[in-house]
């Protein structure tokens, strides 16, 4: 019972942001004076449905997308109410709103979770301590201690595991290889401040502290303020490795066991779900801005395709022809379906093993 409702919950959460995304292009829409036929959760038959001022309102069968569907979305220029026989800059607008909504929507949960729970950091931390230098020893350092400054230099905590290390092995570099250099640890939550002697090591030439560094997860809590602050590092963060999975797809460098499909999404947010609130808080804010981004690619079928062809038509003064861009889309939409089968059959794959 607990994995059905853990699951259900999961959909859920997976409606929510999709619901935003069409909330996106719906209050731009009605903003705008663009003429709505349907605003949809979810996809196949209707379940429930209510009419209001000319829009049906609609909560379908599968749990999984939505829709905002305008009218004459992808017909010509006829009638004056078409989407198409609207200015170019109205339809931008309506398109990019879904993909902003999405974006504003992870900066909110960002900021919800940094203010309620804070961040969690790499932190450079004592992994072991050298036989041969023993000037950590001599200073009182132990393992597991976690470094938070060398020689008046404070290291900063970082997303990046190898960032961390790389920051503490420079600041034990940079410190006074001859006088008296005071390292401030954290200690099981308490800082103890403790002084070493003589860093410089003449055989390699440089300072050595005689530790190994590794680096250990640690939660950082913020004032109000700056955790509003720190929530944009954090999304930041979360673009950054976005753009990096892209990097290494078009440079060969990801496996099927980096990629996954609707089922993999449903299956890590039921666990997100079991862990408790706040990973459900940080699932949320990852899976809205992909599903933000990965709709503003400039993908036929997606919301970055249909910005691209409008894009051509600010620029040239002159729309693709609807039966053109509707045939580009339709293949687009096919290539998707395509993709998305083979990413479930890939998680369907990677579950039975």
């Amino acid at each position: 019972m607990t994995t059905f409702l853990s699951i259900l919950a999961a959909f859920v959460v997976l409606s929510v942001l999709v619901f935003v995304h069409e909330l996106g292009h719906f209050i731009a829409g009605r903003l705008l004076g663009f003429k709505i036929l349907e605003f949809s959760i979810g996809m196949g038959p209707q379940v429930l449905k209510k009419e209001k001022n000319g829009i049906v309102y609609s909560l379908r069968a599968l749990p999984i997308g939505g829709m905002c569907k305008f009218y004459g979305e992808d017909e010509g220029d006829e009638d004056k109410d078409f989407f198409s026989s609207k200015p170019v800059w109205k339809r931008i607008i309506v398109v990019a709103a879904g993909p902003i909504m999405n974006v504003v929507f992870s900066v909110v949960f960002a900021v919800i979770t940094v203010i309620g729970y804070g961040d969690i950091l790499y932190r450079p931390a004592i992994a072991g301590l050298s036989e041969e230098i023993t000037t950590a020893a001599e200073a009182g350092i132990m393992e597991n201690d976690v470094l938070l400054e060398i020689d008046g230099v404070a290291i900063e905590g970082s997303y990046n595991y190898s960032v961390t290390i790389d920051s503490a092995i420079e600041a034990i570099k940079a410190a006074d290889p001859e006088g008296d250099v005071t390292i401030v640890v954290d200690r099981g939550g308490e800082e103890v401040s403790l002084t070493a002697s003589s860093l410089f090591d003449e055989e390699s030439g440089q300072n050595m502290l005689g530790v190994s560094v590794g680096a250990a997860p640690v939660r950082v809590k913020y004032g109000f303020f700056e955790s509003i602050g720190h929530s944009f590092k954090y999304i930041g963060n979360v673009i950054s490795e976005y753009l990096s999975f892209f990097g290494r797809l078009f440079t060969g460098n990801v496996s099927t066991d980096d990629v996954g499909g609707t089922i993999m999404m449903i299956d890590l947010l039921q666990q997100a779900v079991r862990a408790g609130f706040e990973t459900v808080l940080r699932m949320a804010v990852v899976l809205s801005l992909s599903l933000g981004l990965m709709n503003a690619l400039p993908i036929p079928a997606l919301d970055g395709g249909r910005l691209l062809f409008m894009l051509i038509e600010l620029i040239f003064r002159k729309p693709v022809p609807a039966k053109v861009e509707g045939m580009i889309h339709f293949a687009g939409f096919v290539l998707l379906m395509i993709l998305m089968v083979f990413l479930v059959y890939l998680d369907i794959t990677k579950i039975a093993g």
